[in-house]
């Protein structure tokens, strides 16, 4: 244990500085280069508005150009002259009317009128060590487009690895995962994509491990949520944690039970808390006072405050499942179809001696966990709803896992051998 904590501390004060030099550098790059393509990005983000809608017309999903917009302010409000300033304040620029439309405050910002500073020191804000470079050379659309084949990139290396690894059944369940989230339409989004990125990251440098000790396992949970909180803002952090979950359990199936989870996700929660907890500090102690003041009303406002008649911990659970399963009755009709088919699969092949307990009861646990999230962090779940369901990856892989424990494979086996000496036999 000792061990543990000594790697957890090293590990922080590493990741500390690393966060804080990376933003510096990205605050360096010269503002000059990077505003030349803001009016670009202004025209894109009009012409789509604040949710423009994507997907299929039974399944749309709604894109959050709000938070695009306030991004792209962010990136290009920084002032490159004092990047020390710039990576610890980070400061965006609000309109004096209407200064809920984040669109307008960009154009207003591109005319350079009727604006006035706005510090958003509370986050990381780590996505400028990407973007910031990357609208040195194209505009929000060309990011866009770079940031889709980056996510999909990794998405299909991923696969790959844990198909090798682990096997269908686990990346399978991934996938079913990854399409009940709307996971393919993320690269449309700066943000949505991010806790992705990561929680695949970390999964494949697990994956690529030949032969993985526990410090070692936990001192990544650790630094993938200290990523998590640097990079996202409150999007879907627990999809980095539940791709983690599930590829652990996966390379130490014979060792992990519910005791190691809970263990694995307080490691995970310590990461993004105490990294979180040290941008306060830094700001407070430098070029914010009262950051640590702010921090924790924001806090307060997210897990306490009521923002309508209708608000309550139990709606903000439901408003993510309902979200989740979709509203347009055709997204219904799909679900159900899919529903019966697997359903008939699980008359056909269930089997409750082929069931592990523990893992039954781990997986449980790990599908509550969204839920206990939003009850947790209500007002936040509540409002923003359209990106924060997708906290419940983890527990469609987790249920999807359960329902296999009590499948009996070898009789799969048989009746796809059977299949296939037909076929033959055919041919």
């Amino acid at each position: 244990m000792l061990k543990l904590i000594r790697n957890l501390i090293l590990g922080a004060g590493v990741v500390f500085v690393a966060f804080l030099g990376l933003l510096i550098l990205a605050s360096a790059v010269p503002s000059s280069s990077v505003n030349s393509r803001l009016g670009d990005s202004v025209t894109t983000l009009k012409k789509e508005g604040l949710y423009p809608s994507v997907g299929f017309p039974w399944r749309k999903i709604v894109l959050d150009n709000f938070t695009d917009s306030v991004m792209l302010n962010i990136a290009y409000s920084v002032d490159s002259s004092n990047p020390v300033r710039s990576a610890i304040r980070t400061i965006q620029f609000d309109g004096d009317d209407n200064a809920a439309d984040q669109i307008l405050n960009l154009g207003k910002l591109y005319k350079k009128q009727d604006i006035h500073e706005t510090v958003y020191e509370r986050y990381w804000h780590g996505y400028l060590v990407f973007l910031r470079p990357l609208l040195a050379i194209t505009s929000y659309a060309g990011v866009r487009i770079v940031l889709t084949a980056v996510l999909f990139s990794i998405f299909a290396i991923f696969m790959h690895t844990s198909w090798k690894r682990l096997g269908v059944r686990t990346t399978f369940g991934l996938l079913v995962g990854f399409i009940a989230v709307d996971f393919f339409w993320l690269g449309k989004s700066l943000q949505l994509s991010n806790t992705f990125i990561t929680g695949m990251l970390g999964s494949l440098y697990l994956l690529r491990k030949k032969n993985l000790s526990f410090l070692e396992v936990s001192t990544v949970f650790f630094i993938v949520g200290a990523v998590t909180q640097y990079i996202d803002v409150l999007s879907a952090p627990l999809v980095s944690l539940g791709l983690l979950l599930v590829i652990t359990a996966g390379l130490l199936k014979k060792t992990i039970d519910l005791k190691k989870v809970v263990f694995f996700c307080i490691l995970w929660s310590v990461g993004y808390l105490s990294l979180w907890g040290a941008k306060w500090i830094l700001a407070e102690r430098t070029y914010v006072p009262g950051a640590i003041t702010v921090g924790y009303k924001k806090v307060q406002d997210r897990t306490m405050n009521s923002v309508d008649a209708q608000f309550s911990r139990k709606n903000a659970v439901l408003r993510n499942f309902y979200q989740l399963r979709g509203y347009d009755k055709r997204d219904k009709i799909v679900l159900l179809v899919l529903g019966i088919c697997y359903a008939m699969f699980m008359v056909r092949y269930f089997s409750v001696k082929s069931a592990s307990t523990k893992k039954v009861v781990m997986w449980i646990a790990v599908a509550t966990i969204p839920y206990l999230w939003y009850f947790i962090v209500a007002e936040h779940s509540y409002i923003h709803v359209l990106f924060t369901y997708r906290n419940q990856f983890v527990t469609v892989f987790a249920l999807f896992l359960v329902s296999t424990e009590f499948v009996d494979w070898k009789r799969v086996k048989r009746d796809i051998l059977n299949i296939r000496e037909i076929h033959m036999g055919r041919g």
